[in-house]
């Protein structure tokens, strides 16, 4: 089942997408929830971030293919496999829901990339969990975007801007509940065009691993976001671009880009 969050006139409600309308739930997504007799088309309402975490996580280097890519930006050592998740935070503001504008701060450098990733939800209190068990604390996924800039990852000690700024962590559009996360395609477009394809099966640590190993020192809460980390390659994204996030069986998560003086202008 897809569950999503949205915004219908001034109300924001949970509900579950069917075909192209959406039907509003009552009670919770994280425990009982029934259908309701209230339907709105999808093209009618404002389709925001599926869940607000309290944290979001991304686990680190978690594609081989990546690493190479990621000794040109973090210098000596990032090339190498890790022996287990590193993970870090993206900041609470950073997230930002499909179509909403992924902003570049007029401060940066201009060389703000894509990174299309999995993500999962978690569905209930998590701590010191065994992989094996972990899956169990995990609602669903969802397509997300680690927007990365990568003189500041390069240069600070910290990825707390270079990953952390507002907008730079769209989700969405919706959790797939019913899906098998290790077999799971994502493609990334920037402009129409292919750029960026992964496969979870390749993730040096399955969502489980990551879920399991956070929880060992971090109580995870219903709504937090674990990302999969991403693969290969990537590049920078400018004012205008549209970057889109496609996870075959889940949906596409759709972002403009835009230039922060651009944007406080509107």
């Amino acid at each position: 089942m897809k569950i999503a969050r949205f915004r219908a006139a001034r109300r924001v409600a949970f509900g579950v997408v069917m075909g192209d309308e959406i039907v509003e739930i009552r009670g919770s997504i994280y425990t009982r929830f029934r259908l309701t007799d209230t339907r709105y088309p999808l093209a009618d309402v404002n389709i925001l971030a599926p869940t607000e975490p309290a944290l979001i996580w991304g686990p680190g280097l978690n594609f081989a293919e990546h690493l190479e890519f990621a000794a040109s930006v973090l210098g000596e050592g990032a090339d190498e496999l890790p022996e287990h998740p590193e993970p870090w935070h993206k900041s609470r503001n950073s997230l930002t829901g499909p179509n909403d504008p992924i902003i570049i701060p007029k401060d940066s450098s201009g060389d703000v990339h894509y990174e299309g990733e999995a993500v999962a939800v978690i569905g209930r209190n998590c701590r010191r969990v065994t992989p094996t068990d972990a899956r169990k604390y995990i609602l669903g996924y969802t397509c997300g975007n680690d927007v990365s800039e990568r003189t500041w990852q390069k240069k600070d000690s910290t990825f707390w801007r270079a990953k952390g700024s507002d907008t730079f962590a769209p989700v969405g559009p919706w959790i797939e509940t019913d899906i098998n996360p290790q077999e799971l395609e994502i493609l990334v477009r920037l402009n129409g065009e292919e750029v960026q394809r992964a496969y979870t099966k390749d993730m040096l640590f399955t969502f489980s691993e990551i879920v399991s190993y956070l929880s060992q020192q971090v109580t995870l809460h219903p709504g937090d976001l674990v990302f999969s980390g991403t693969t290969g390659t990537t590049k920078a994204m400018k004012p205008g671009d549209k970057v889109e996030v496609e996870i075959p069986g889940i949906g596409v998560l759709s972002n403009p880009v835009e230039a922060e003086f651009d944007a406080a202008a509107q």
